[in-house]
């Protein structure tokens, strides 16, 4: 089973990223709202509308609100639409992909980490989880280097992944791939079917190696005078 593209997928994917970076959410009918902390924090302007396909009436609408706040954000999950004339809007970002896999795929058992390494489990919530991968002092880095990590929440039996990294001294070992086994492992014990991830332009091939597909473009815009460049929903941290 693959789902497809609509606005209740659309939803989910916002409410487990948004909960794996405590931020809150808001959705109002087709607009789905995530404010991101650490951008503007603290006066209410760092607002990011998600819009699943929209038409002309629900991109002007939105479209006034980024604006106003030049500080918020606008995310199309979808063909990138033609701006309307007289819309004010800059893409900010694109390249990034929204992804899905079958999760009845996935082993429900914790992958053995290997001897240079260990794993720690947080669990934020009763429904999403934090793994981190450090070195051992089996490691030639020596030990408690951080490694990888990775998050993922389950929402409305989906999981939703979220900052998947892995530090550049640490890459090429596999890390990647024994992270996303150890957050779909955490993820079955709660009831999903499916897997939801946004991914950059680089981490796309790993996923498709473990057999995550595109689903649908993810392009970002934002005022003409907005200067934050390349706002990203993959990004480590």
């Amino acid at each position: 089973m693959t789902s497809a593209l609509n606005d209740a997928l659309v939803s989910t994917w916002v409410t487990g990223w948004s909960r794996c970076r405590n931020y809150d959410v808001q959705h109002d009918g087709v607009v789905h709202a995530s404010l991101r902390s650490g951008v503007q924090a603290g006066d209410g302007q760092d607002w990011e509308y998600v819009l699943a396909h929209p038409d002309e009436t629900a991109l002007k609408a939105v479209s006034a609100e980024v604006q106003n706040h030049p500080g918020r954000l606008l995310t199309v999950v979808g063909p990138p639409p033609t701006v309307p004339a007289g819309v004010p809007l800059k893409a900010l970002s694109t390249g990034e992909k929204l992804m899905v896999v079958d999760m009845g795929g996935q082993d429900v058992e914790a992958p053995i980490v290997p001897e240079e390494f260990e794993a720690t489990v947080e669990r934020k919530d009763p429904d999403w989880f934090l793994v981190t991968i450090t070195s051992t002092e089996e490691h030639p880095q020596g030990e408690g280097a951080v490694a990888a990590r990775g998050r993922v929440a389950a929402v409305d039996g989906y999981a939703v992944f979220d900052r998947i990294w892995t530090s550049p001294e640490f890459r090429r070992q596999g890390l990647g791939s024994l992270v996303m086994r150890y957050l779909a492992s955490l993820a079955l014990e709660h009831d999903v079917e499916e897997g939801l991830l946004v991914a950059s332009a680089d981490g796309q091939a790993l996923y498709g190696h473990l057999g995550w597909t595109e689903l649908a473009d993810v392009t970002v815009y934002g005022a003409l005078e907005h200067d934050t460049e390349n706002p990203s929903h993959s990004d480590a941290g």
